[in-house]
Parts: structure tokens; C-alpha cells; sequence
């Protein structure tokens, strides 16, 4: 086997191994995400700009930005004004994966969810004279309970599939984010799914999409900024990422 050894010279960048060695990413995310690691701190810039410095195009570094944001590597965050509407967003590139640990809600004995009482009540309908298929449906009926913004949510949700689950996801994804900011997503999806005639099989399920924070590459983007505006320090600003 033939033996390659490394040639350095003062221009060099010192970054952390995990990217590198992380193989769920391909040699073209790990490019790009150790190429823009090597720029200032405080650099500025944007995803036509970065193209422009290989020959390998924009839809290219779209995809390999995607990976990134889906490897924890990338993550984007909407910055609101004093009218609470979303003016620009904030992205930052990690040396090191970023991994959410999900929060779970432990509540005392004492203090369960008055629906839970629904198991204690006398006015359950018997099941011996009914078929297995209406004995299904009470069984959903009586365990499953959604909220009204979710039930908002689900009316205009392209693909209604597994609600149990895309429940339990849309909650996860509220504790980071604001009803109004998924509503703004769901609502942009599916007016992407309409301008490209989407086909069904390709729709998202629900808990994907609130898992994922899919809704957050959906909500109304901003105008880019003009070109005196100040640079913001530690971070980069990606505009249009992953449409």
C-alpha cells in the first residue's frame, strides 16, 4: 500500500478532529464545513459568496450545507424585532455536533392530567356487544387528546399521517420554538408543496417535520441586509440556507 505523508507550511487552520472523523458525513461536507471553520471569527457572508471560491456550484454547497445542519454541525435561529416579526436569521457553524437531549415532563402522582380520570369513570360504554373495530375506536377516542393548536396545525398539514406521533414531535419542537414561528413553517411548506407539485410520497410525515425543525427552512425569509449593516461577531449569517 502506498504511503502519503503531509506537507505543512504556516498556513494552516487548527480545528477540532470531530468533523473530520465523523462518518456519517461525506468528503464534501467535511470540506465545507472545515473550509468555513478556517475563515475569521467575525466573517460575514453568504451562500452565493462562499460559491463562488469553488467549482462545484451552489446547489452543491446547498446540499452539502444540508447535511451539515442535519448532523447537528449547522443550526439556525430567527432573530425578531421589537414587532415581534422575524427580521433576519442566525447561523452558526459548530466544530462539534450539536445533539438536543429531548426534555421530558415528570409530574407527580398527585397532579396527573384530569383525561387520565376518563379510565375511572362509570359512564364507559360496554364492550361486549360491540365488534372489534368500534372497540378500536373507542380505545382511540377515550386515550388520545390533542391540543387546539395542534389540531390548527393538523387541518393544514399536507400529509396526516401517524397524528399521535406528529403530536408528540410537534410538542418536543414547541418547547424550542414558538407556535407562531411552526405555524409560519407548516403554513410555507405547504405552499412549496403546491408551487412544485409535490407528489404525496414525497410529503413529509409530520414527526419528521417537527422533529427535524424542518419548519424553520419554510418560514418567510428576509431581505438581505444592506451592505453597511454590522457584522455579527462569533457567527455566521447564511442567507437563503437550504431553501
Amino acid at each position: 500500500m502506498a504511503t502519503f505523508r503531509v506537507s505543512k507550511n504556516k498556513n494552516y487552520t487548527t480545528i477540532n478532529n470531530t468533523g473530520l472523523r465523523d462518518e456519517r458525513l461525506t468528503w464534501k461536507a467535511k470540506g465545507i464545513l472545515v473550509y468555513i471553520l478556517s475563515l475569521p471569527d467575525d466573517w460575514v457572508f453568504y451562500m452565493e459568496e462562499i460559491a463562488k471560491h469553488s467549482k462545484d456550484g451552489i446547489a452543491s454547497l446547498k446540499a452539502g450545507m444540508k447535511e451539515l445542519k442535519e448532523c447537528g454541525y449547522v443550526k439556525r435561529f430567527p432573530i425578531k424585532g421589537e414587532d415581534g416579526k422575524i427580521h433576519k436569521w442566525e447561523t452558526i457553524i459548530y466544530e462539534v455536533p450539536q445533539v438536543e437531549k429531548p426534555q421530558v415532563e415528570i409530574l407527580p402522582m398527585e397532579n396527573l392530567p384530569v383525561e387520565n380520570e376518563l379510565l375511572l369513570s362509570t359512564n364507559i360504554p360496554s364492550t361486549n356487544n360491540i365488534n372489534s373495530a368500534q372497540k378500536k375506536s373507542l380505545r382511540k377516542n377515550m386515550c388520545e387528546s390533542y391540543s387546539d393548536e395542534f389540531e390548527q396545525l393538523w387541518k393544514i398539514y399536507p400529509k396526516k399521517i401517524d397524528k399521535k406521533q406528529g403530536y408528540k414531535s410537534f410538542k418536543a419542537a414547541n418547547k424550542k420554538h414558538s407556535f407562531e414561528i411552526i405555524l409560519f413553517g407548516v403554513k410555507g411548506y405547504g405552499d412549496y408543496i403546491k408551487r412544485n407539485g409535490t407528489e404525496t410520497k414525497f410529503v413529509k410525515h409530520a414527526s419528521t417535520f417537527f422533529n427535524n425543525e424542518c419548519y424553520l427552512e419554510y418560514v418567510e425569509q428576509p431581505k438581505p441586509p444592506v451592505q453597511n449593516e454590522p457584522k455579527v461577531t462569533t457567527t455566521f449569517s447564511i442567507d437563503n440556507l437550504l431553501d
